[in-house]
């Protein structure tokens, strides 16, 4: 019942995000022969040191660290937020709002294992299109005369795409246990970190931000098979904290 619930609820926004994922990235793979014709005269043009790093990655390397922009660090970034923000800001909020809560936990139901399918289900929600727009992306390889990049580095980063995801949806969820709007937490997610974005473009600065764990410094070495074991650990160890939080609202809350 619980799993029926949260899938009616938000199938469809998963739905939308891969499509509206998996869309922009087909978009930037077709657009990347001249992409790479014009990377001289655009780089001249780029006015942030951390974007111009980019560029350069891109000059030096070629199409992986083209691949990982526009996949992980826009892609997964932008939609996986902004999916992140929708589906866990009324995971319990919406009960509140809509004055459902009281019926919810009238079933014999804990409040624990409410919470954990609920965020369980999300979680999947969450991932699985990162996963498919990533292996999406590595199939049009051909399309435009470049080798295919191996399979294996894209999987790496989709892996850590989602625990970054995880991370943000989790945090999340602890808003939606504190707020009575099922907005709220989306809303307070996102504006957070299209802060961190803009620290992110400000030299020194953006080394601190979140941003700077999901950039090509820790990206570029996935083709290479080599994961980001530390961020990625951080990032499982906040989320369970988040994750531990939420529990202890969502058990001391009336409602």
């Amino acid at each position: 019942m619980l799993i029926r619930q949260m899938l009616r609820e938000n199938l469809y926004i998963a739905v939308g995000y891969y499509l509206l994922m998996q869309g922009a990235l087909i978009a930037a793979v077709l657009y990347w022969p001249d992409f790479r014709d014009n990377l001289p005269a655009i780089a001249k043009m780029v006015p942030f040191d951390a974007m111009r790093k980019l560029i350069t990655a891109m000059e030096d390397v070629g199409y992986w660290p083209y691949f990982c922009v526009q996949q992980f660090f826009k892609g997964n970034s932008l939609f996986g937020l902004t999916a992140a923000a929708l589906m866990g800001s009324g995971l319990i909020a919406r009960e509140v709002d809509n004055g459902t809560a009281e019926f919810l936990l009238s079933r014999p139901i804990s409040r624990t294992r409410i919470l954990m399918t609920r965020w369980a289900v999300g979680v999947a929600l969450l991932t699985i299109p990162v996963f498919l727009s990533s292996w999406g992306g590595w199939l049009m390889g051909p399309w435009i005369d470049e080798p295919n990049i191996p399979l294996r580095g894209v999987m790496l980063g989709s892996a850590y795409m989602s625990l970054f995801l995880t991370m943000l949806f989790s945090a999340t969820v602890w808003l939606s246990t504190l707020f009575d709007h099922q907005l709220r937490a989306g809303v307070l997610l996102v504006g957070l970190m299209l802060l961190q974005f803009a620290l992110y473009l400000v030299k020194i600065v953006g080394d601190y931000t979140l941003f700077a764990l999901v950039d090509l410094e820790e990206l570029m070495p996935l083709i290479q098979g080599k994961f980001p074991w530390e961020p990625a650990l951080a990032f499982v160890v906040t989320s369970l904290v988040f994750l531990g939080l939420a529990l202890r609202q969502f058990h001391r809350r009336d409602f």
